[in-house]
């Protein structure tokens, strides 16, 4: 299986600290090893120049004189002058028989080491001098010296390797919390929340040109944003003199036929500029539209003024109201909303069929039939805009429940669209999220359909 790095920094530091601390401490006994061998190698020049020293002297004195003449470079040395046969001619310091027996007798310069013993021979005329000495006699202090670094190196390097990742992930921490207060800023800029940027000054300097080109964006959509809107509101507006004048002229027109067509035609298009408007006021924050909506009132009023035409076309409409709370938003906009579901539902079922517009119970209102079931196929491609079910569904500009669907999201809600009450028809549902005090405006949420 193959091992792979954490995706978090603070896990990356953590690793990275966590393998460099086990580095040090494989590194320790390498060190220990190399300051015995320097050790060892300071003590061994130590021996050889003691018995060179000697040999010099054993030129013009007796071994005797010559080792008591002989300055001692070091601690705990024994000075030795044996013959061929091993025989101590002299010496000076503790005995050390074992050494003696040891040590080569050789034409060159030989070293030998018995356990903590370390020893010298070096031929000198027929005699051999050996210097030997003990580590472990009191006054070598080199073996000390080296066993002291080692022990206290150990509890300087203990604290080194505990602390330093842990003094590593609370950097990484404390940077992470600064990014994340930066990400969580991001997440929430929307539509209608384009005038939030990210903080300057507070990120890493690494990340500062990240933020302030993400600030620059943010600028450059803002007003590309508000160019839209601008341009959908005025060309609205535009627009709807010269539908009244064309409304005008075709109310004069003879034939009663024609007449009917051109001004259903010219409703139409009045009806789509209706609906532009409103969404252009949906860009500004739902905090700034007043006082809140009274849903049971405004699904009243809907209900009210569509009636007339729905009658006339041999539907029947009623209103069921469950209860549902006072909530933040436009009147307008979720009134264009329930109209769209109304005309959605008179366009597509046959005369005969039952429209019911429900408020409530909670924050909730549905507009629902008892036409003819839908496909599931169909449920989940209704509120695409421009989307028509087939042939059969050829009038309107199939905007209807997109609308609804930007309306619904608008006030932080969901458009469900799901089989209708017993499994017949359709039922469209805009559930909004119930604000809390305090709380910041819900994010929008995309349509939903349910299959029957």
């Amino acid at each position: 299986m193959r091992l792979r790095a954490p995706r978090s920094l603070a896990g990356q530091f953590a690793l990275l600290h966590g393998v460099t601390a086990l580095i040090a401490a494989a590194m320790l006994p390498l060190g220990a090893m190399m300051l015995h061998r320097v050790a060892h190698h300071y003590q061994r020049d130590v021996l050889r120049q003691q018995a060179e020293g000697v040999a010099t002297l054993l030129r013009g004195h007796d071994p005797g004189q010559a080792i008591e003449a002989a300055d001692i470079l070091a601690g705990g040395l024994t000075l030795t002058v044996v013959d061929r046969g091993r025989r101590i001619l002299a010496q000076r310091g503790r005995s050390r028989p074992a050494i003696i027996a040891a040590v080569p007798l050789d034409r060159q310069l030989r070293i030998v080491r018995r356990g903590t013993l370390a020893a010298v021979s070096r031929p000198a005329g027929g005699r051999w001098v050996v210097v030997a000495q003990d580590d472990a006699a009191p006054e070598v202090v080199a073996d000390d010296i080296v066993d002291a670094f080692l022990a206290r190196f150990a509890l300087l390097l203990l604290p080194l390797v505990v602390l330093l990742p842990l003094v590593g992930v609370g950097l990484t921490r404390r940077l992470t919390r600064r990014m994340t207060a930066a990400s969580d800023i991001a997440a929430a800029i929307g539509p209608q929340t384009l005038d939030r940027r990210l903080p300057h000054g507070t990120l890493p300097w690494e990340v500062e040109p990240l933020a302030a080109a993400t600030n620059a964006a943010l600028d450059r959509l803002e007003q590309a944003f508000a160019a839209q809107t601008a341009f959908a509101a005025d060309v609205a507006h535009e627009l709807r003199t010269p539908l009244a004048t064309i409304r005008l002229r075709a109310d004069a027109i003879p034939d009663e036929a024609i007449r009917r067509k051109l001004l259903a035609e010219v409703d139409r298009a009045a009806r789509v500029i209706a609906q532009l408007l409103v969404l252009a006021e949906l860009e500004r924050p739902i905090e700034g539209a007043g006082a809140a909506i009274d849903l049971i009132a405004v699904a009243a009023d809907v209900v009210a003024d569509r009636a007339p035409a729905i009658i006339a076309g041999g539907r029947r409409i009623a209103l069921d109201d469950r209860s549902a709370p006072a909530l933040p938003g436009y009147a307008g906009a979720i009134g264009l909303a329930l109209e769209n579901l109304i005309d959605n539902a008179a366009r597509h079922t046959p005369p005969g069929t039952r429209i019911t517009v429900r408020v409530g119970p909670g924050p909730e209102v549905s507009v629902g039939d008892d036409g003819p079931p839908i496909a599931a196929a169909h449920l989940e491609r209704m509120a695409t805009r421009f989307w028509r079910a087939g042939t059969a569904r050829t009038e309107g500009f199939g905007l209807g429940l997109s609308i609804v669907q930007r309306v619904a999201a608008a006030h932080g809600g969901r458009l469900h669209i799901g089989a209708g009450d017993d499994g017949r028809g359709l039922r469209a549902t805009i559930r909004f999220r119930r604000p809390v005090a305090g709380d910041a405006l819900p994010q929008p949420f995309a349509a939903t359909a349910e299959r029957p």
